[in-house]
């Protein structure tokens, strides 16, 4: 396994390479992380490039020719068997359909390159998922709330009955 920390033109921005022998092919894995300053302000957007990217055979861009990726479907949930086998599904057991077309038109229309475009990238939220969680906090809610209310009629009830009783005694009516 080779490591390489590099520092960037930039101040406070570097690239962590690491280098290792895939299990599965006499192929060696790349994965490049690059590291930058945290948003100076709470409204300003998450750097994009905190992301690992893995690259087959080797650094970015040199296996493969440039490539651009449209989103198709919507976030599905991966099955269990998909979480072991996919790499798209390992990150989040999240996946989404793509549709890729390479940059230069003449790589579409070679197979063997057709073949190595992704056709499901990872995806954080699958909607049926949220809204059965959103459903199942806003029940929970709405629960909780009718308990606290009849447990405090029922507090405020046995209160006023013993407040009665006392003045009664102090009155002398009981």
């Amino acid at each position: 396994m080779a490591v390489n920390l590099r520092a960037h033109s930039r101040p406070s921005l570097w690239t962590l390479t690491v280098r290792k022998p895939s299990t599965s092919h006499s192929l060696f894995v790349t994965t490049v992380l690059t590291l930058s300053p945290a948003p100076t302000t709470p409204y300003s957007p998450l750097p994009v490039s905190n992301l690992a990217k893995r690259y087959p055979q080797g650094a970015p861009n040199t296996a493969n020719p440039p490539y651009t990726c449209i989103t198709i479907g919507e976030c599905q949930a991966c099955s269990a068997l998909q979480v072991k086998t996919e790499e798209s599904c390992k990150d989040t057991h999240n996946r989404q359909r793509i549709e890729c077309k390479y940059d230069d038109p003449k790589n579409d229309e070679n197979e063997e390159l057709k073949i190595r475009l992704p056709t499901y990238h990872s995806c954080l939220r699958v909607k049926a998922v949220e809204a059965r969680r959103f459903a199942h906090f806003l029940s929970s809610n709405v629960f909780l709330a009718l308990f606290s209310g009849i447990l405090m009629m029922w507090r405020k009830r046995k209160l006023a009955a013993a407040q009665y009783r006392r003045m009664a005694r102090r009155i002398g009516i009981a």
